[in-house]
């Protein structure tokens, strides 16, 4: 009985797991449906358990692996697919697949360290805002009691702090509501309105800290991707079409698909991207040695090493600059703070 899963996913590390079992067991002479049954068996995610039951059952049935997994695209995406497929057509199933899975290793390595970078900053600021909360509904209110019985003369800013306190009591009904749709209404325009995506995708592009990264991390996509697939025996046309999939950007989707338009009519790849802005000028000059040399998938690689070095330096180079950064916004905000609320206090206790 098929089991109902109604949130989860198949991580990154259960990926790569099963096309290294599966290229270790086919290496070993065990038949492709039997490599999928024990990896089931050794599987805890009820939602690859349920992928794994069908693909066995499709592979027993006679159906290519790469045709069992085309059929799961929210779990094996078209370049997975693809490699396996030109694997099963070579004949190095098994070499392809731990290639395949090498490269998954990596790729994932390099996104943890972006998380990573991030973590810090966004915690701390999450952690300032609760707390600058929590004093705007808990301390506030009696400080201003005290003030008011005082009749002392208040700062602005101890003015406007209260002035967001009173906001935020009287009117959290209305704040809130109004923040969340507010916040609703921005993801619904990035994410599912078509020219929405596209400034989504631009932005990334085009703000100045982000695009200090991006750059380089859609490069070393871009290379990774493609020489993979052409080391895999993948046709150039259709090893970019993958590769636009798997660039997550509308940019360079409609980059790449002119690219294809190009090749298609005997133009060298290299010559198209020279043209494109958004692309780094090493990469279709790379490009173009390894067209004239025939080593076009081994300099994708080395383009991609580079450019996924470039990226964990600069984002090295970030890390080191937030901590003080988020401590110089931080200690901003309790200096307004303390400004804010001491300085009236010490007035009061003058006069007394």
């Amino acid at each position: 009985m098929k089991k109902i899963v109604l949130f989860g996913k198949v991580s990154s590390k259960e990926k790569v797991f099963f096309a290294r079992q599966v290229a270790v067991m086919i290496s070993s002479g065990v038949a492709i449906d039997n490599a999928i049954n024990l990896i089931k068996l050794q599987t805890r995610n009820p939602i690859f358990i349920n992928v794994l039951e069908q693909m066995h059952q499709d592979v027993e049935a006679g159906e290519s692996l790469s045709a069992a997994l085309s059929k799961h695209p929210k779990v094996f995406d078209p370049v997975f697919v693809a490699i396996v497929g030109s694997g099963e057509a070579s004949g190095r199933l098994d070499k392809v697949l731990m290639h395949l899975a090498d490269r998954m290793e990596g790729m994932e390595s390099f996104k943890s360290k972006v998380k990573s970078a991030l973590a810090y900053p966004i915690f701390v600021i999450t952690a300032m805002i609760a707390v600058t909360i929590i004093m705007m509904v808990k301390v506030i209110p009696v400080l201003k009691q005290i003030f008011e019985e005082s009749n002392a003369k208040l700062p602005w800013a101890t003015r406007a702090l209260i002035a967001v306190s009173n906001a935020i009591i009287n009117y959290w009904w209305i704040i809130f509501p109004v923040i969340a749709i507010v916040i609703v209404m921005f993801w619904f325009y990035f994410t599912r309105i078509q020219s929405g995506k596209m400034m989504w995708d631009l932005l990334k592009l085009k703000t100045p800290i982000i695009k200090y990264v991006s750059y380089d991390m859609y490069m070393a996509r871009f290379s990774r991707t493609l020489g993979m697939l052409i080391s895999a025996g993948i046709p150039i046309i259709q090893a970019l079409k993958i590769t636009s999939q798997a660039m997550n950007n509308r940019i360079y989707v409609r980059i790449l698909r002119n690219v294809i338009t190009q090749v298609e009519r005997g133009v060298p790849m290299s010559v198209p991207l020279e043209k494109e802005k958004y692309f780094l000028v090493l990469v279709p000059q790379m490009i173009m040695i390894g067209e004239q040399t025939g080593r076009l998938e081994f300099l994708m690689e080395k383009i991609a090493d580079y450019y996924e070095g470039e990226v964990d330096t600069k984002i090295k180079t970030i890390s080191s600059l937030i901590e003080p950064v988020t401590i110089v916004i931080v200690g901003t905000g309790v200096g307004f703070l303390i400004y804010s609320i001491l300085y009236p206090i010490y007035s009061l206790v003058n006069v007394i």
